[in-house]
């Protein structure tokens, strides 16, 4: 079976179950002629007595094929569709990921390839979402059938993207000597460590690759506190966009020999290079996490935030507007509470970025790495329709002042932004009007009341007398981007609100789109609705700057 080439885009998702599920699918789509032999094995046994079934390829060796397998290395797809059309025989079969697309370049190393497909009760649960001892079991069958078919061999595990169940379960796997993993998405592994892992372990990753499941800082850091050995694999520039699909950086695209032989010689036990192809490889977009101080109830908390710089290729070395991006509310179901993973909205930043505009966004206290416990229990009845923006802005103003002590940056041309309760306090700052503030962009931020069975006229008067307050002290003009079906307030209220607010004096320009797929309140992760009318209004307030 040959299979077909299409073209493919990947698109980013927030969920990791259908990044990974998209990202196989999409690399699937790639004919690369190598030819695999296919068998099932049964690892286990349902509670039916039904045997599972799971299907293992190698390639097939050919006869150019001088250099002896001195390596194998078990690679446990981790999506949850099955890729192998063919339960028995010969098949020409490959994934836009780096261990099958690399197999030939890795075979020409001594390395030879066992790939362990997705097994027949995964219900389309990816390999996060199965129980580790399935997966263990499953894991270990193929790793039994790699030493029986190379026998004297050694052989490891391999990993790509969700990398993280593979260390959860090598503890308790017999006959792995290493383990090596490419490209991991450790954006809710952050504060993990796998220093108790008897397995050496590899880690390699493409510092300026736009995956963003898969940002490199928390792969670095996780490394260091891990104590792996860590490989950047570099690219003279970032990758041009937004993918981790088959020909990007975060497939290693372009590098599969520097790549093979990093891995040939770590497996030998030779010592390799921190960094292989480009040696001075960038961070896409310059990332950083950085740190500052906000005032608490008792002294003050240490807050985090993630710093994006536009391209200096484009925009020069600065010193560049900043848009400081404020997240919306905080609860213990979010990945930024729950795994204290970084608030980190690269959708919205890289629409400022590709404008030259750097940004800031700070988590605010109890989010993320962010100390202190965040703030909950507001009522839909405050007396005060300003009270809950006033008090977590408290979090964003010091980050104003941190601006400062930045030469890229110009903290005399900041744009505040945020959506939902982010939104509003944004609104809320923009109407202190703190120096060095020239305009404000709001993603569906107001305060919600509505109330079960409210119909689409229904006015939420907190938010039209909050906004109206806003409005009388607010200078800089503002922008607000709402879709009609939002599901925290009406058109009604999003319209009484904009209305009130210019009435008093103030200055916006509302987007107020009509019904789009999903709920309104989420309308900025859907760029293609606002893009031209934010530049737009970033040309207005003389802050988007002419690309090289």
């Amino acid at each position: 079976m040959t299979i077909e080439m299409k073209p493919c885009h990947m698109k980013q998702r927030p969920s990791l179950r259908f990044f990974l599920t998209g990202l196989l699918l999409c690399s699937a789509s790639m004919a690369w002629g190598q030819s695999w032999t296919v068998q099932t094995l049964s690892p286990r046994v349902l509670a039916d007595g039904q045997p599972v079934k799971i299907a293992i390829a190698v390639p097939v060796e050919t006869a150019s094929a001088a250099i002896p397998v001195r390596h194998v290395l078990v690679y446990l797809q981790p999506g949850g569709t099955p890729m192998l059309k063919v339960a028995n025989g010969s098949t020409d079969f490959s994934l836009g990921g780096p261990w099958v697309r690399g197999s030939p370049q890795l075979r020409a190393q001594g390395i030879s390839v066992i790939y362990v497909d997705v097994p027949s009760d995964a219900e389309r649960r990816g390999i996060t979402a199965r129980p580790p001892r399935e997966v263990r079991q499953d894991l270990a069958a193929a790793v039994k059938e790699a030493r029986q078919q190379f026998p004297g061999v050694e052989v490891h595990l391999a990993g790509f993207s969700a990398v993280a169940p593979v260390l959860d379960i090598a503890g308790g796997l017999d006959g792995i000597s290493k383990i090596v993993l490419a490209g991991g998405a450790l954006g809710n592994f952050r504060a993990k460590d796998w220093s108790d892992v008897r397995q050496p372990v590899l880690m390699l990753h493409a510092p300026s690759a736009q995956c963003d499941n898969a940002p490199f800082l928390e792969a670095e850091a996780v490394a260091k506190r891990s104590r792996f050995t860590f490989v950047k694999v570099g690219y003279e520039r970032q990758d041009s966009k937004a993918d981790c699909g088959r020909t990007s950086q975060h497939v290693f695209h372009g590098q599969e020999a520097a790549f093979s032989k990093a891995i040939a010689d770590w497996l030998d036990g030779k010592e390799i290079p921190p960094v292989i192809g480009y040696a001075n490889p960038q961070v896409a977009w310059r990332e950083e996490v950085i740190t500052y101080s906000a005032p608490s109830t008792f002294g003050s908390n240490l807050l985090e935030a993630t710093l994006l710089l536009p391209e200096a290729g484009r925009f020069g070395a600065g010193p560049y507007p900043v848009a400081v991006w404020n997240h919306g509310d905080a609860s213990v179901d979010m990945d930024a509470v729950r795994y204290k993973s970084r608030v980190r909205d690269m959708l919205v930043a890289r629409e400022f970025l590709q404008l030259g505009v750097a940004v800031l966004i700070p988590a605010r206290r109890g989010v993320g790495m962010s100390e202190g416990s965040f703030a909950k229990g507001f009522s839909k009845q405050d007396g005060d329709a300003t009270y809950k923006a006033r008090m977590q802005a408290e979090d964003i103003l010091p980050a104003l002042a941190w601006l400062k002590s930045r030469s890229e940056l110009d903290a005399n041309r900041v744009i505040m932004s945020g959506q939902s309760a982010g939104g509003y306090s944004a609104m809320y700052i923009a109407s202190q009007n703190p120096a060095g503030l020239i305009g404000a962009v709001d993603f569906s931020g107001g305060r919600n009341d509505i109330k079960e069975g409210s119909g689409a006229g229904y006015l939420n008067q907190m938010m039209v007398n909050g906004f109206a307050e806003f409005g009388k002290t607010t200078q800089v003009p503002t922008f607000w981007v709402f879709a009609e079906n939002d599901t925290r307030y009406t058109a009604n209220t999003i319209r009484a609100s904009h209305e009130a607010f210019q009435a008093v004096g103030g200055k916006a320009r509302l987007l107020l789109s009509p019904p789009i797929e999903g709920d309104g309140h989420h309308i900025y992760h859907k760029p293609t609705f606002w893009r031209g009318a934010l530049k737009e209004y970033l040309t207005e307030i003389g802050v988007v700057a002419n690309a090289k």
